[in-house]
C-alpha cells in the first residue's frame, strides 16, 4: 500500500475537524508524497467531497486574511488535482488496414460530404499603447 493510500485510509476515518487540519497541513506543500495523496483521495468520492468540503472552509477562514492570496493559491491548486480526470493508461491500438483496397461507393450512393463553415470573422485586437519608463530628471 502507497503512503498516499494510506493517509487516505486515515482520512476516512477523521472527523470533519480533524479532516480539516491534516487537509490544512497538505495544502502548503507540493511533493510527490503530497501529489499521491490528493490522486488517492481523488479515486475515493467520499473522501474526496469530505476534502472538498473542508478545502471551501479554510477558504473562507482565510479570507480577509494578509496571505489570503497565497491560500487560495494553494487551496486552487488542490482543488485542480481533486478534479482531474486520471490519464488514461496508454490509447487503444487502431485495427491494421489494408492499405491496397479502397472501398468503393455503390451507384445508388452519394459520396458523404461534410460541410465545412466558414471561419469567423475576428475583430481586430485595439491597439495599446506602448508605455515608457523614465528615471525622473532631477
Amino acid at each position: 500500500m502507497t503512503s498516499g493510500r494510506k493517509i487516505v485510509a486515515t482520512w476516512s476515518a477523521l472527523s470533519a475537524d480533524e479532516l480539516a487540519e491534516q487537509v490544512r497541513a497538505h495544502v502548503r506543500v507540493s511533493d510527490g508524497t503530497t501529489r499521491a495523496v490528493w490522486a488517492a483521495v481523488r479515486d475515493d468520492q467520499v473522501l474526496r467531497a469530505r476534502v472538498r468540503g473542508a478545502l471551501s472552509g479554510l477558504k473562507a477562514e482565510f479570507r480577509g486574511h494578509r496571505d489570503e492570496a497565497m491560500w487560495l493559491l494553494w487551496i486552487t491548486r488542490v482543488q485542480q488535482q481533486l478534479a482531474a480526470e486520471p490519464k488514461p493508461a496508454a490509447p487503444a491500438p487502431e485495427p491494421e488496414r489494408d492499405w491496397g483496397v479502397e472501398p468503393v461507393a455503390e451507384q445508388g450512393e452519394a459520396p458523404a460530404v461534410t460541410p465545412v463553415a466558414a471561419p469567423a470573422a475576428t475583430k481586430p485586437r485595439p491597439q495599446v499603447p506602448m508605455v515608457v519608463f523614465q528615471t525622473p530628471a532631477g
